[in-house]
């Protein structure tokens, strides 16, 4: 099994309808900062991940937030591209496709 790709890096990722930066620290952790519209950091978490290939540079990524949000990404490396299937604490359920850029975690 391979290294999980997003270890170690930041990505920007917009979903159209909402644009969020996600922080891997390592293969098991990750921040998450939603970007507001006018650019500047909103709500953030970091949050316990658990990460699984399901083909070459393809991941499956999962976590529950502190409100009990589950968070289930399929994330394609190669690509450049995500679907979030998130399923919020009322049961209510939402799936949003995207793409994602490597940033610097600096400029993030």
């Amino acid at each position: 099994m391979a290294a999980f790709s997003g270890a170690g890096r930041t990505y920007r990722v917009d979903f159209a309808a909402f644009k969020v930066i996600l922080s891997f620290t390592s293969d098991t952790s990750l921040t998450y900062t939603v970007e507001n519209p006018d650019g500047s950091p909103g709500d953030s978490e970091t949050v316990t991940i658990r990460t699984e290939e399901i083909g070459l540079d393809l991941f499956l990524v999962t976590w529950q937030e502190s409100d009990k949000t589950t968070v289930v990404h399929v994330e394609d490396y190669a690509r450049g591209t995500i679907i979030t299937n998130i399923t919020n604490p009322d049961l209510g359920f939402q799936q949003f496709h995207g793409t994602f850029k490597e940033v610097s975690a600096h400029a993030a």
